[in-house]
């Protein structure tokens, strides 16, 4: 078992992802129980954007024991049900165009050092890499995320802003002896791009829930 659990509500290994070269193991949100938490083999867990937020009310008390015992959580998507302390619901930006989408570092954070932030903003399944102009031209901006967290923890630090008003996309707060990260749009581990530079945010990423970033 790897220190670092990817939680979903289809753990099969991705197209593509063989299980052998993943870096971390997937499980499925309905086998996360007390005896998987509180074994002190896990460190972290990413919930993935698709997660079934009644069934995790329904846990947050082990939830929070977890993150308060040491644990490190990221939570992606859109936050209906906040099923931990500090989390908020998600609320839709109002965008006509990439400018209102588009991506700003509010705080430095380790595990986005290096990115260019114009690279999260467009996504294309065109080959090769384009940047810069040829990136704007071919790319479709917005799915990093689309709105924001609608309000900060106390003690919370925004990372990352969406659209000319910053919004906090991007959000860390301490609770207890752990710490939660939350990322209002798709899950974070999909935009580790090989061949740009956010190949580094996935490996900066799994470091930063193990505790050792």
């Amino acid at each position: 078992m790897t220190p670092v659990m990817y939680v979903t509500m289809d753990p099969s290994p991705r197209p593509g992802t063989p299980a052998t070269h993943q870096p971390f193991d997937s499980v499925d949100l309905y086998d996360l129980d007390e005896e998987l938490l509180e074994a002190g083999e896990v460190k972290g867990l990413m919930f993935s954007l698709n997660c079934d937020q009644i069934f995790l009310e329904r846990r947050s008390a082990l939830l929070e024991k977890f993150v308060r015992s040491g644990g490190r959580v990221l939570v992606n998507g859109h936050v209906v049900r906040p099923f931990l302390p500090g989390l908020s619901p998600w609320r839709a930006i109002d965008h006509h165009g990439p400018a209102d989408l588009r991506i700003t570092p509010v705080t430095g954070h380790p595990v986005w050092e290096g990115v260019d932030f114009h690279e999260l903003l467009y996504r294309t399944g065109v080959p090769g890499t384009p940047t810069g102009e040829e990136l704007a031209r071919v790319g479709v901006a917005g799915f990093y995320g689309r709105g924001y967290h609608s309000r900060v923890p106390e003690g919370g630090t925004v990372i990352n802003g969406i659209g000319p008003h910053a919004l906090p996309i991007d959000i860390v707060h301490p609770l207890g002896d752990g710490a939660v990260m939350a990322h209002a749009g798709n899950d974070l581990m999909g935009f580790s791009d090989p061949d740009r530079t956010t190949r580094h945010l996935g490996p900066r990423l799994l470091a930063w829930l193990e505790g050792t970033l």
